[in-house]
Order: structure tokens, then sequence, then C-alpha cells
């Protein structure tokens, strides 16, 4: 039995694109399933149809506004995505266990994100997927007009 490399999975998927064919889920599992914010960027590229530096761009500073908006006020709602949180997560006390010894810790604040019920039905392995919008010309948009 030989062992499928990311790089494998990497090649055969872009022969598969090459080819025009859909990749099977075990080929989709043996890709890996986490995206980066490359993979984020490349998608965004697609869908608004612009360079990828261009919506890597509007990546960064989507993401710099979440995160100066949740500095600011804790919390950030995207409707029909989720809500991001800021808390304080409580000190406790726990023993250590192999000497028993009472240990603090400290409260800690840390960033929760609830996924709405939208975003939650979407992303079932068994949902239809969503019509897409009919793409246009990046000049259409008033987002990339002068």
């Amino acid at each position: 039995m030989t062992r499928l490399t990311k790089q494998d999975a990497v090649d055969g998927r872009m022969d598969l694109e090459a080819k025009g064919g859909q990749l099977g889920a075990a080929a989709e599992e043996a890709f890996g399933r986490q995206a980066n914010k490359g993979i984020l960027a490349d998608k965004v590229a697609q869908e608004l149809n612009v360079p990828r530096r261009t919506a890597a761009r509007v990546l960064d500073a989507v993401l710099d506004a979440m995160r100066d908006l949740l500095r600011a006020r804790g919390k950030v709602a995207v409707k029909g995505f989720g809500t991001f949180e800021r808390r304080i997560r409580k000190g406790r006390a726990y023993k250590h266990p192999l000497t028993g010894e009472s240990i603090e810790v400290a409260n800690k604040e840390t960033v929760i994100f609830k996924p709405s019920d939208q975003l939650i039905v979407e992303t079932r392995s068994n949902a239809a997927p969503r019509p897409r919008k009919p793409q246009g010309n990046p000049t259409d948009d008033i987002l990339f007009q002068g």
C-alpha cells in the first residue's frame, strides 16, 4: 500500500481540474479539509473576477476591520454568517495530576465564534449548493470603479 502525500493530492487535483473533472470525496479528503488565507483569496478573486492580489488586499482589509471592531466594540455580527465575540473565560483552580498541588489559572480573554443557523444549514454535507450570481465585468460593481 502506498501513502498519498499532499503533493500527490495537489498534482492529482491539478490534472483533474485541467480535464474539467470534479474531485471525488476520497481525493478531497486526502487533499485536506482545512482552507487557508491563500485559498480564500483565490475564491474571492474568482467570485469577483479580479486579480488574486486585489482579492488578497480586500480580504486583508476585511480581516483588519474585524479585528479593530472586536477590539473596540467586543462583538461583530455578520448576517447570514455568524457572530464573533470577545469574552473573558473565568479563571479556575485545578490540581496537578502528579504532584496534587493546587494551581490557580487566571481569567483569560478569548474570541468565540457562533455560526448563524443559515451557515449551519448551508454547510451540511447533504445541503444543495447555493445558486451562483451571474458573472460580470469587474467594472460593473461600484467597488472597483474609479
